[in-house]
């Protein structure tokens, strides 16, 4: 529990970090001026993709009551990290480093999304749920037969003046 708080807590520092740490390892491991224009603008998209996916997180009702993300998401979010962590050496393996951090990036979005969703389908199912059995059970206690006045034959709604 206590690594799943960390990692929460660290997706909001690593939104700045891990892009400063591709561009800072692309000017100390890497190559020429020309790729780190294109570097900039890929760490500018890595700023936001990993915003939102840290959104994503906290939208989660269960990780806003516990403080933590869930065991899914700390494996994911872990190895998407160490996986950026490695690029931003750009040695001999930067390519792998780059295709594992591309999918795993987008294996950690989509399982955000879809914690997220399935989360919220049942704290909606569930409260549905909880209205349909009030209103049933209100239904029940206000409806009480009354004194039959007149011919019913269920398909006419007889209505009775009181005279004052």
């Amino acid at each position: 529990m206590v690594l799943r708080r960390a990692i929460l807590r660290w997706q909001l520092f690593a939104i700045p970090v891990l892009p400063l740490w591709l561009l800072v390892g692309f000017g100390v491991f890497g190559g020429g001026a020309g790729g780190f224009f294109l570097l900039f603008i890929a760490a500018v998209v890595l700023f936001a993709f990993l915003a939102v996916i840290a959104g994503l997180t906290r939208l989660r009702p269960p990780v806003r009551d516990t403080r933590a993300v869930g065991v899914w998401d700390a494996a994911a979010t872990i190895a998407f990290h160490v996986a950026l962590v490695g690029l931003g050496f750009f040695g001999a393996t930067g390519v792998a480093f780059g295709v594992a951090a591309v999918l795993l990036g987008l294996t950690t979005f989509w399982l955000t999304v879809w914690e997220l969703t399935r989360e919220w389908r049942d704290r909606v199912s569930g409260a549905v749920a909880r209205a349909s059995a009030r209103v049933d059970r209100a239904s029940r206690s206000s409806v009480r037969p009354g004194p039959r006045r007149g011919r019913d034959d269920g398909d006419t709604i007889i209505v009775h003046e009181a005279g004052h």
